[in-house]
């Protein structure tokens, strides 16, 4: 099914940008957030419930090889990306609606990606391999989990580079239902850990649901109508531009992003690595705000013109982001052997681990916010600034504890989140010193 590319309409005083006339009457966007929510709640409830069945149905080893497995996931889905989705809404919304332009774009997007992802996807590849076989996977099982996460690596990146599309037009509904569907598979076909409970059995059903959710995107959104006669020039060297300046932060983030993971495989032991990545399930729980963000408070952040309103809207964003953290770490510290009943007797008593790894996600969380603002509007730092201080701080901070422990390795890898946090803040108040009003 083809989408009908959108057809500029004159707006008058007090519109809302990119919302639908049929859902400005059906209440605005108030009505547009909360039905955003309640689906997101329906996403994020089955990953999370889907989550914690693979947390109690895989034996403490298993788990552990599952965590680096996802660890990877992650690093893959970071490095082979390169700052690629970020370039194209930024060069989609400011072509938005013209389609067959935008869908020109993505001529050069696959481009970029297809070349990452054949590097990166190389790198994770070998590094996830060599944890594995650290932590006493045989050298077939490993090959095996780190082929599913390449492959799931790859249908990830198809998903999130044509997902752009939706959340510019903000039919939120329509990428809501593909991805409800893809969990709900998912839940359905880890039903085989009831039979084989092991990592390829679990990993084989992530690589399923998000097969099908790439085949559903691609069917829904067609990007065949293009304008071959718009220049690709300018794009590929915007593209090329924000790569050459991202990658060095990308590939150093990306490795402090997975710091945690990284220093248990290599000098802790695989209990601590499944008790990591079991505490690390309820910080998934945080992504029902990232996700309203992602969706729909930064595409419309890119499209903004008006000084006084872009600065009114990052403030209001980061201090919503900051009331939700508060209130989900409040009730952590309240009630920690509640939400560590959920994980099942192998990770009880983890009180003091469970709200340090809760803080530390919730900083790479906020870190993630102000990146995406900033990126929406190609405001990039230089990264060598988060390199330098975060390594200097670091390495003060190595020369009296030892990484030994979940609790020293959480709070070592927690520098660096901060000191992003701090960085990114400022180039903001930068940019909007620079900008004419």
């Amino acid at each position: 099914m083809t989408v009908t590319m959108s057809t500029p309409r004159s707006e008058t005083p007090g519109d809302t940008p990119w919302l639908p006339d049929s859902r400005r009457k059906s209440g605005g966007l108030p009505v547009f957030v909360a039905k955003f929510l309640s689906r997101e709640a329906v996403v994020q409830g089955l990953n999370f419930v889907g989550g914690i069945w693979v947390v109690r149905a895989l034996t403490v080893h298993e788990y552990a090889w599952y965590t680096i497995a996802i660890t990877m996931l992650g690093a893959g889905s970071v490095l082979s990306d390169m700052g690629v989705s970020a370039a194209l809404m930024s060069l989609a919304g400011r072509l938005w609606p013209d389609r067959p332009k935008v869908n020109r774009l993505f001529t050069v997007a696959y481009e970029a990606r297809a070349r990452f992802f054949a590097l990166f996807g190389t790198v994770v590849f070998a590094a996830g391999f060599f944890l594995l076989m650290k932590s006493q996977a045989s050298w077939m099982l490993a090959a095996a989990i780190m082929a599913c996460v390449v492959a799931v690596t790859f249908f990830q990146l198809n998903f999130s580079l044509l997902s752009v599309l939706p959340k510019l037009e903000q039919n939120l509904k329509s990428l809501q239902q593909i991805t409800i569907s893809g969990a709900a598979l998912r839940l359905v076909l880890l039903a085989a850990l009831l039979v084989s409970a092991n990592t390829l059995t679990a990993l084989c059903a992530a690589l399923v649901a998000i097969a099908w959710q790439a085949w559903a995107i691609r069917r829904r959104y067609d990007i065949v109508d293009q304008d071959t006669h718009f220049p690709l020039d300018e794009a590929r060297a915007e593209f090329s531009k924000v790569a050459r300046r991202q990658a060095p932060a990308s590939i150093y983030f990306c490795i402090q992003g997975q710091l945690n993971v990284l220093l248990l495989g290599y000098f802790g032991s695989a209990t601590q690595v499944a008790q990591l990545g079991a505490l690390g399930r309820i910080s998934a729980l945080l992504m029902v705000a990232q996700s309203v963000f992602a969706s729909i408070l930064m595409p419309r952040f890119a499209v903004l013109k008006d000084k006084a309103d872009m600065k009114r809207k990052y403030v209001l964003a980061l201090l919503a982001f900051l009331a939700l953290i508060a209130v989900f770490l409040g009730a952590a510290w309240l009630f920690p052997g509640t939400v560590l009943s959920v994980l099942g007797g192998h990770y009880a008593g983890l009180h003091g681990e469970l709200l340090l790894i809760l803080g530390s996600a919730a900083l790479y969380v906020i870190e993630a916010l102000l990146f995406s603002l900033n990126m929406s509007r190609a405001w990039i730092t230089p990264s060598w600034i988060q390199v330098a201080v975060t390594l200097a701080f670091q390495a003060v901070l190595l020369a009296f504890m030892p990484m030994d422990s979940i609790a020293h390795v959480v709070i070592f890898s927690s520098i660096s989140p901060v000191v992003s946090i701090a960085v990114y803040l400022a180039s903001a108040m930068l940019h909007f010193g620079r900008m004419e009003g």
